[in-house]
């Protein structure tokens, strides 16, 4: 460690002083010797680090010196840079961090700035005040950066950790005017926010817990970091899966998810959300151009929650539901349930032999009933949810009601009727209009024109247009046996 005589003559300057603590974290094989030395000498002297070397002629004084001479014992012993200095850069905010909260990490700056570029656009369908919640706030960086950077917004900040929440506060303190705009909440998630903002939120944002319980972390996170706010459960999706699930019913038509969560985690997240029935589920980069956050939306044409409850308490009842689907309005049974499926049938006369889609909420489902190749699947990321209705190879033998060895399979465009199929299960989704009688548009009319009495009919009409687009996949190479909305060569 540096050594200073009470004799101005062995005073040290700021480069002598800069060497030995070099020196010393060399010494101790500190991964990144130059930032921390440069960093701890800005923080003990007030020097600019931009300004050095062009100030090492400069005495230190007694004071710094020993305040150096902490901070880095501090550094050697493994605890985070960071953490030594006590405060850390993040966008345009300088925060208070201890261990108390995780290090605000450089990926998290592209989420909140994909976040606030949302809120400041000119969508007509974010509110002029928009109402955003940051779940797991830590220190306060995401929220608190959001607040400042978007004018007007409501800023929501959650935390189950009274700790991590207290830090959140000094940073709040020390935000000027903007702070007003944010309102801190200690609890678990959505569990710690007032009830009046379920379906209200123009954003749900968080970095949550996202690493495999079973991941060796690095010992300068390990043993310093809350490993609790870094875990998430034996595969790491505890909480990307809890939050994709009940964000939905908080956030109002129209209103953004933005998750961050591991490389290897944003397919299956993607997949998720659109199985919950989000719309326009993208995969977003961060600086590194890792895969690093999915954003997606609450689709503006959702159904009323009650009638998305009377649909699922009847389709698991085993009875038959009319909704106004993509084209046409849709007569759903319950795919597993074969006289459900049969009833569908002899609603509409029709022949037994004669298969019907089958609709999925997304690729999971998909991949229980049928065989997919990379091909396919590749297709299917391309074009669901939407018009193309994939025939694939049942997994499970022969259809128990057709006798067929293949399904087709599609995943819808409503957002609200994949949340339906999640919740119960594939559907049969055949057209709810009879043969050889007027197209009815609206689902009620189409209802009332079937030879057995549905249980469940959701309100409303379809768009009409082109069927979907139908691609053969059993075979060698793909073939479309009807064109149709999806335009494949």
């Amino acid at each position: 460690m540096a050594k200073l005589e009470d004799s101005s003559d062995n005073a040290l300057t700021l480069a002598q002083l800069h060497n030995e603590v070099l020196k010393t974290l060399q010494a101790a094989s500190i991964d990144d010797p130059e930032i921390s030395a440069r960093r701890i000498l800005e923080e003990t002297t007030g020097v600019d680090v931009g300004q050095f070397p062009a100030d090492g002629d400069q005495l230190v004084t007694h004071r710094a010196v020993a305040r150096t001479d902490a901070l880095t014992a501090r550094r050697v012993n493994g605890e985070p840079l960071q953490y030594v200095i006590g405060s850390w850069n993040f966008r345009h905010l300088d925060l208070a961090v201890d261990p108390r909260a995780l290090i605000p990490r450089p990926e998290t700056e592209v989420v909140v700035g994909c976040a606030v570029d949302l809120l400041n656009s000119n969508d007509k369908d974010i509110a002029e005040n928009p109402i955003v919640v940051d779940l797991g706030t830590g220190t306060g960086a995401i929220a608190l950066s959001i607040a400042q950077e978007v004018p007007n917004a409501l800023v929501h900040a959650t935390d189950v950790s009274e700790e991590a929440l207290a830090l959140a506060s000094s940073n709040l303190a020390g935000l000027g005017g903007s702070a007003a705009r944010v309102q801190l909440h200690n609890g678990d998630w959505f569990k710690a926010l007032p009830e009046r903002l379920i379906g209200q939120l123009d954003m749900v944002i968080s970095n949550p817990p996202y690493v495999s319980s079973n991941y060796p972390l690095p010992a300068v996170i390990a043993n310093w970091e809350p490993t609790s706010a870094l875990f998430g459960g034996e595969d790491g999706f505890t909480y990307l899966d809890l939050l994709a699930r009940e964000s939905r019913s908080w956030l109002r038509p129209g209103g953004w998810l933005i998750l961050e969560c591991g490389s290897d985690q944003t397919v299956r997240l993607r997949d998720l959300v659109i199985a919950r029935g989000y719309n326009g589920a993208a995969i977003n980069r961060d600086f590194s151009g890792n895969e690093r956050f999915v954003t997606a939306r609450r689709p503006l044409d959702d159904v009323d929650d009650s009638h998305l409850t009377g649909a699922i308490a009847a389709l698991e009842a085993g009875s038959l539901v009319v909704a106004p689907t993509d084209t046409l309005p849709g007569l759903l049974a319950k795919y597993s349930d074969t006289t459900a499926v049969e009833d569908s049938y002899r609603a509409k006369d029709r022949p037994f032999d004669q298969p019907v889609p089958v609709l999925v909420s997304g690729i999971e489902q998909a991949d229980k009933l049928v065989h997919l190749d990379d091909e396919v699947r590749r297709l299917i990321a391309d074009h669901w949810p939407g018009a193309l209705t994939i025939v694939a190879q049942r997994r499970d033998g022969r259809d128990p009601v057709t006798g067929g060895n293949t399904l087709g399979i599609r995943c819808p465009e409503p957002g609200w009727l994949r949340v339906l199929i999640d919740d119960v299960g594939p559907v049969t989704g055949s057209s709810a209009n009879v043969h050889a009688i007027e197209t009815q548009l609206r689902a009620q009319d189409a209802a009332a024109s079937l030879a057995i009495e549905v249980a469940y009919v959701i309100p409303g009409a379809s768009r009409g247009g082109l069927a979907s687009t139908v691609v053969d996949t059993t075979g060698d190479s793909l073939t479309v046996l009807r064109q149709g909305a999806v335009d494949l060569p």
